[in-house]
């Protein structure tokens, strides 16, 4: 590819001449692996260009990933020989058919689940009070339901490789623009919402792939969403799992999908099911012993013996019963142990549950056996990679939505606030409580020493919304107990004088 900096000068000139090498590349059935009988063949897939309509697309140059006469990659196998599953990008198409399986979905689902359950928590630094600020941009994000928004584009993610969120101002402007964080760029109230677009529809316009030393080397400059050019800062990207350079035009400039990564498990499991399925319904095998040249020599073809196997397959059972000849036939019945069979299965999903991450118990709902037997270790593990997952996958897609839904609301872009993911594992019951107590303590603590007052720690409980006080005035101070030390009981003397005679002394 060429730098875009040579269409803008000439594009007549340079999209007639390069219209073929911006076509990123797609994978079709090569024709030789059809009706073959090589194991490999249903993975021998060929690189090949898709075809868009006339006109709706403008050129670029090429590198290596567009050698033409016949290199790569035109005239290879991507991956044919490496093993049984070759690596090949499979296509939309075919990663949207493997979503009809559980075994597909449901990892993927689990991921963006719990990856966007608990969301997040705007932080404010500096001196200044903007709770009030903080608070209209939560009432915001929730009228354009952005929390859904990024669950949506985790679950395209893990099923194609890529998620595109697409950024709808109001009016009528030339999508194919840059939008810039500025006031002058995006207007207030200008924002109209946000929206998931499917990776099948969009493929990418042109990229820079000659200048490596830029920052937009093999990064798309604009899409195309059907018949409609997007710049890049309009479409956002959520890709878990990044391809190397070199096949990024063969994944749409997408990602790695969770699907495409865990099929050779899944396949694996699907035959170990189905072979302890048929053994199960075969275990058993009835063997009749007798003449066979009498039978062979009859004109009927063995029918009277296949009368009688069908009679001993029908009184197969505790209650029935079978004659045989006492001199020239002899029964009797094999049977399969069928011992081992659940740890065989049992394996066979823990193979498929490595590549995702997940623990059995969370993608299956089955909970371990055997004595103390526990997840809770496995799950503390699948907490903090969710936790790393939100800040590489999807903070900076959400910090650019938070600038935009700023800049909508206000005009300008608060540096001072930010954001923060919150705790996955969510503390409930006993821990909670001790948690809690120790809290109160350490605040008892503080104001006996003088770090915080009594107002300052009413106060922060107000702000707790699981304090348990609702509705807490942090301005009006209760009033104190007395200490129960200092309180006199009437009637009682102290220093052998009444209670009450001391009081008037005092007075």
């Amino acid at each position: 590819m060429v730098d875009e900096s040579a269409r803008l000068k000439n594009p007549r000139a340079t999209n007639a001449a390069l219209t073929r090498a911006t076509k990123p590349l797609r994978i079709t059935n090569h024709p030789a692996t059809m009706g073959s009988s090589d194991p490999m063949a249903p993975y021998a897939r060929k690189l090949q260009l898709p075809t868009l309509p006339n006109g709706k697309r403008p050129g670029s140059g090429m590198a290596m990933d567009d050698a033409g006469g016949g290199a790569f990659p035109y005239q290879s196998y991507f991956g044919a020989g490496l093993n049984q599953f070759s690596l090949y990008f499979p296509g939309y198409p075919y990663l949207a058919m493997l979503a009809q399986r559980s075994e597909y979905l449901q990892p993927t689902l689990t991921h963006a689940k719990d990856m966007t359950r608990e969301w997040i928590e705007f932080t404010t630094k500096g001196k200044s009070d903007k709770s009030k600020k903080i608070e209209e941009i939560e009432t915001r994000f929730q009228e354009l339901n952005v929390q859904d928004l990024f669950r949506k584009a985790l679950i395209h993610d893990g099923l194609y490789g890529v998620g595109h969120i697409f950024i709808n101002l109001k009016g009528h402007q030339d999508t194919r623009l840059p939008v810039l964080l500025d006031s002058k760029s995006i207007r207030k109230g200008q924002l109209k919402g946000f929206r998931n677009i499917e990776p099948m529809w969009v493929t990418p316009v042109m990229w820079n792939a000659n200048k490596v030393e830029r920052d937009d080397f093999y990064v798309p400059e604009t899409w195309w969403a059907l018949d409609k050019e997007m710049h890049k800062s309009r479409l956002l990207q959520v890709i878990s799992r990044e391809v190397p350079d070199i096949l990024k035009p063969a994944y749409n400039f997408g990602g790695f999908s969770l699907s495409q990564l865990i099929e050779p498990y899944v396949d694996r499991w699907l035959k170990t099911v189905g072979g302890v399925n048929r053994l199960i319904n075969n275990f058993s095998l009835i063997v009749l012993k007798t003449n066979m040249s009498a039978v062979l020599q009859d004109g009927d073809n063995g029918a009277d013996l296949l009368k009688r196997l069908k009679l001993a397959r029908m009184h197969g059972d505790n209650s029935g019963a079978f004659a045989v000849d006492f001199n020239t036939e002899e029964l009797q019945q094999l049977a399969v142990p069928l011992s081992g069979l659940a740890e065989l299965q049992q394996q066979a999903v823990d193979h498929m549950a490595y590549p995702t991450h997940i623990p059995l118990v969370v993608l299956t709902g089955v909970t371990p056996s055997g004595l103390n037997a526990s997840s809770d270790g496995e799950i503390e593990v699948y907490h903090d990679w969710n936790r790393s997952e939100q800040y590489a996958v999807i903070r900076q897609p959400l910090k650019y939505v938070l600038d935009v839904v700023q800049l909508d609301m206000y005009g300008k872009i608060d540096p001072d606030i930010s954001f923060k993911f919150k705790p996955i594992k969510q503390i409930t019951g006993q821990a909670r409580a001790e948690i809690k107590k120790t809290e109160a303590e350490q605040d008892v603590a503080y104001i006996d020493a003088g770090v915080v007052s009594a107002q300052e720690v009413r106060e922060k409980v107000a702000r707790d919304p699981e304090s348990g006080f609702v509705n807490l005035d942090a301005d009006v101070m209760p009033e104190l107990p007395d200490d129960p030390e200092d309180k006199v009981e009437p009637g009682e003397e102290i220093g052998g004088k009444p209670a009450g005679e001391l009081v008037r002394e005092a007075a």
